[in-house]
C-alpha cells in the first residue's frame, strides 16, 4: 500500500510539473509585441512652472497639440512663477524649472491635451486626466485618454492638461487624433 501511495504521488507530481511546464511555455515568446505602440510618460502638470496659453474653450472646449521644440513650449506655455515672484520681488527657487530645456527635444516630443475646469480638490487632482494608449497606425499617431470632470464645488476654473512625452523617433509627420473618453476631440494635421 505505501508503494502504491508513493508512486501515485511521484506519478502526480510529474504530470503537475509537466502540466507547470507546458503552462509556462505557452506564455513565454507567443505574445508579440505591438510595433504599432508608443512608450510613453505622463509629465505632471506640476513639473514646470507656466500654465497653458488662453484661447476660446467655448469655441474649442480642448486644445491639443505636438510641442517638438522649445520655442514650441513657449508658444504653448506662460511662466506664471517667473511673474508672480518678479511681483513679489522674491527669486525663484532653484527647483522651479520653467520649461525643458531645448536638449530635452532632441530625443523627446509632448502630446498635450488641455481643458477650463472647474478647479479640482487636491484627491482629484490626479485623476482629471489619464492617459491610456499611444498608437501609431495606418500612419495616425493617436493619443487615448480619459477625463475625468472634477466635481469639488469649487467656483473658479483653472487651466488643467494631460502632458505625455513620447519618443522623437516614434514619430516625426503626419496626422495627430486625441481621443478623450472615446470620442475624437482633436485632430491635428501635420
Amino acid at each position: 500500500m505505501n508503494k502504491t501511495i508513493k508512486t501515485t504521488l511521484t506519478s502526480g507530481a510529474l504530470i503537475a510539473g509537466a502540466a507547470l511546464v507546458s503552462g509556462c511555455s505557452m506564455f513565454s515568446g507567443e505574445k508579440k509585441e505591438d510595433p504599432g505602440v508608443i512608450p510613453f510618460q505622463t509629465i505632471s502638470s506640476g513639473a514646470y512652472s507656466g500654465t497653458v496659453k488662453n484661447w476660446d474653450n467655448k469655441q474649442q472646449p480642448v486644445l491639443c497639440t505636438l510641442i517638438r521644440s522649445q520655442s514650441e513650449w513657449e508658444y504653448w506655455f506662460q511662466p506664471t512663477q517667473a511673474l508672480n515672484s518678479a511681483k513679489r520681488k522674491l527669486p525663484l527657487r532653484s527647483q522651479d524649472a520653467l520649461a525643458p530645456k531645448a536638449e530635452y527635444f532632441e530625443t523627446r516630443q509632448l502630446l498635450l491635451a488641455t481643458r477650463v475646469i472647474q478647479a479640482p480638490d487636491s484627491i482629484e487632482r490626479g485623476q482629471v486626466f489619464t492617459p491610456e494608449s499611444v498608437i501609431m497606425k495606418n500612419g495616425v499617431l493617436t493619443l487615448r485618454y480619459r477625463f475625468a470632470s472634477p466635481a469639488s464645488g469649487a467656483t473658479y476654473d483653472v487651466k488643467d492638461f494631460l502632458l505625455v512625452e513620447i519618443p522623437k523617433e516614434s514619430y516625426t509627420t503626419g496626422p495627430i487624433r486625441f481621443v478623450e473618453n472615446g470620442q475624437n476631440v482633436c485632430d491635428i494635421s501635420r
